[in-house]
């Protein structure tokens, strides 16, 4: 009896607890449709935001760049050296520097290398300072970068070396040398009537090929450290020297043999130019650096020495002042 009884029993608690859970499943089953509601909300809402992770904020290093150039020259007052000039119906910023004596040889533009600016420390802002002092102004042009941010390098170049010179277009020539005419025509228009183009590492690059391409542009020609950009070959660009028959100045750091290669190529270039009217001269700066002076002083040294050597120079010397002999002696 007592088996039957608390067999009952079981049986009477399974019923209750199928039926309990049986009215759960019903009471919930509004909440679960709100709760798939939810999870469409939640789902729109995650889609939402992979839209707005798919809007990439594209890095612009050089335009920081320059920014932070011009809010330095702000903080220095020298924002009156700006000059904004426009090619292509693209902006660009110049720095210019008028000579700082009574007679003015000619005006250097100067072009930066990648990833610089137009007054960077190691070898413009020197030269573009220093030479007002000597006679020249100086245009200092920004010059857009070829490297860009997480843009992979490339290290696949060419290695035909043709016997002579060849058509080379540097990247964003058409962009550089049009902004090299709108800073000489600006100039022109100010009063400038000579001028000579330096170039540092790769702005070298761009400077030389200009003159060759561009062949009455200019006096003189110096290219400091000269550095090929990677879509073109060492060899290509030095073959550009042949088409120059200014005088240029290659002064240049013999670190390694490809520098030293790359130089003796430079120099090989100069020897078969057929119309030059003016030297190459190639210096490698080393021993200037081991003489414990200041490489700097002695860049600015030698750019000025080659200028006032291998351009028609404006003969600056003034007539002496008529002496009072008051000054000097007594009066009868």
């Amino acid at each position: 009896m007592k088996k039957n009884t608390a067999l009952f029993n079981i049986l009477i608690t399974f019923m209750l607890l199928s039926t309990c859970t049986l009215s759960f499943a019903e009471d919930s089953a509004p909440e679960s449709e709100v709760a798939g509601d939810s999870t469409a909300i939640q789902n729109t809402t995650s889609e939402d935001n992979n839209s707005v992770d798919k809007v990439y904020i594209i890095p612009t290093p050089q335009a920081s760049r320059i920014s932070a150039l011009e809010n330095s020259l702000k903080i220095r007052r020298l924002t009156h050296q700006i000059n904004i000039l426009e090619a292509n119906e693209e902006p660009f910023l110049t720095l210019y520097q008028p000579s700082l004596t009574s007679s003015t040889q000619g005006c250097t533009i100067i072009l930066h290398s990648d990833n610089e600016h137009p007054d960077w420390p190691d070898a413009v802002a020197p030269l573009r300072n220093s030479l007002p002092k000597h006679s020249w102004c100086t245009i200092s042009i920004e010059v857009p970068d070829i490297t860009k941010r997480a843009e992979p390098v490339s290290t696949l170049i060419e290695t035909k070396e043709e016997s002579g010179p060849q058509i080379l277009e540097l990247p964003n020539q058409e962009m550089v040398f049009a902004r090299i005419i709108a800073t000489m025509n600006k100039a022109q228009n100010d009063g400038v009537e000579k001028f000579t183009f330096l170039g540092y590492k790769t702005g070298a690059a761009y400077a030389l090929n200009f003159l060759a391409n561009n062949q009455t542009t200019a006096e003189a020609l110096m290219l400091i450290d000269i550095e090929t950009p990677s879509t073109i070959t060492n060899y290509n660009l030095a073959q550009q020297i042949r088409k120059v028959p200014q005088p240029i100045l290659d002064y240049y750091v013999n670190s390694n043999a490809g520098s030293n290669q790359f130089a003796t190529w430079r120099k090989q270039a100069a020897n078969q130019r057929t119309e030059a009217i003016g030297d190459f001269i190639q210096l490698d700066s080393v021993p200037d650096r081991v003489t414990g002076k200041k490489s700097k002083q002695l860049l600015v040294q030698r750019v000025r020495g080659f200028l006032k050597q291998n351009t028609s120079q404006i003969d600056q010397r003034k007539t002496l002042p008529s002496v009072k002999k008051g000054l000097f002696y007594e009066s009868p």
